[in-house]
């Protein structure tokens, strides 16, 4: 493609421009254009061509990130758009009152879902833009992980869920912001009781190095598939099994997690455990 494009410019005497796709792995495009060298003005022996590459790979695919934010966007408020809208609907036509009241349960959960969505995506904006800092404290692991399991406890409760906790005496205390962490477990730790199986456990485990801070989240779920671990923190992202479940969150969660623990400087990944199942690792600097 590029040599056509030269011969093109030395045969016309016009500049071109011309976007390549290399069959790379990633695969890498680029922006080529080309402009026509006179001898005369030049100093040349014969006609040439100047050729200039950008590399713009990162710009497309940030693009493709947006498309394919506004079509994830799109779906995930048209199915409570679509139930409120039925619920409304046949609501209009009933007759019996008392029936009205499994419609308006319905409406309520889905517009209950739709603000989290627009708080979600909110905070991403601030995050995004650098609007959040972090104070640091003292934190106490076992309160911290304490507090998560009663605010969450009519979700773990429902579906008769253990928490469980390990924390080496190393890890007992943490220097971090109280009130991102606390949002961060509540996080992942909501992910988790969704996608866990009735009577199962929630692993909480905390343990250190000399440099870090280790804090892991464990289920029994269905695990991720190998091809979507690195993607699951993106904004939206689900694998095809967990959309057809349909857990009912905002798909943003992991992606605000992972906003707020690069605030402390730290990192988070997801892996599959050998005996079934998937871990959330986080790892903060040891701060002392």
């Amino acid at each position: 493609q590029i040599a056509r494009q030269i011969a093109g410019t030395l045969e016309t005497g016009e500049s071109t421009r011309l976007e390549v796709t290399l069959n790379s792995d990633p695969s890498t495009t680029l922006f080529v254009g080309t402009a026509p060298l006179t001898p005369a003005e030049d100093k040349l022996e014969r006609p040439g061509v100047a050729v200039v590459l950008h590399d713009v790979t990162d710009y497309r695919r940030a693009e493709q990130s947006r498309r394919d934010f506004v079509a994830n966007v799109s779906h995930e408020l048209r199915t409570p758009l679509t139930a409120i809208r039925a619920s409304v609907d046949a609501l209009l036509e009933m007759e019996e009152l008392e029936e009205s009241h499994r419609f308006l349960n319905i409406i309520a959960k889905h517009s209950l879902r739709m603000d989290r969505l627009v708080s979600d995506l909110l905070r991403l904006a601030r995050l995004d833009a650098g609007q959040e800092t972090v104070d640091l404290v003292a934190c106490s692991t076992g309160s911290l992980f304490a507090e998560v399991q009663v605010e969450l406890a009519p979700l773990l409760e429902g579906k008769k869920l253990v928490v469980g906790t390990s924390i080496n005496p190393s890890a007992a205390t943490v220097v971090a912001d109280h009130i991102k962490l606390h949002e961060v477990f509540k996080n992942l730790i909501e992910n988790a009781a969704h996608y866990a199986p009735a009577n199962s456990e929630i692993a909480l485990g905390a343990s250190a190095d000399e440099k870090s801070i280790v804090l892991t989240v464990k289920d029994r779920g269905p695990g991720i598939p190998d091809t979507d671990l690195a993607r699951v923190f993106e904004r939206f992202y689900r694998v095809e099994q967990s959309r057809v479940r349909d857990p009912g969150g905002t798909g943003l969660g992991l992606a605000i997690v992972k906003h707020l623990v690069g605030l402390h400087n730290g990192t988070v990944v997801a892996n599959n455990r050998v005996d079934g199942g998937t871990v959330f690792s986080i790892r903060l600097p040891r701060i002392r």
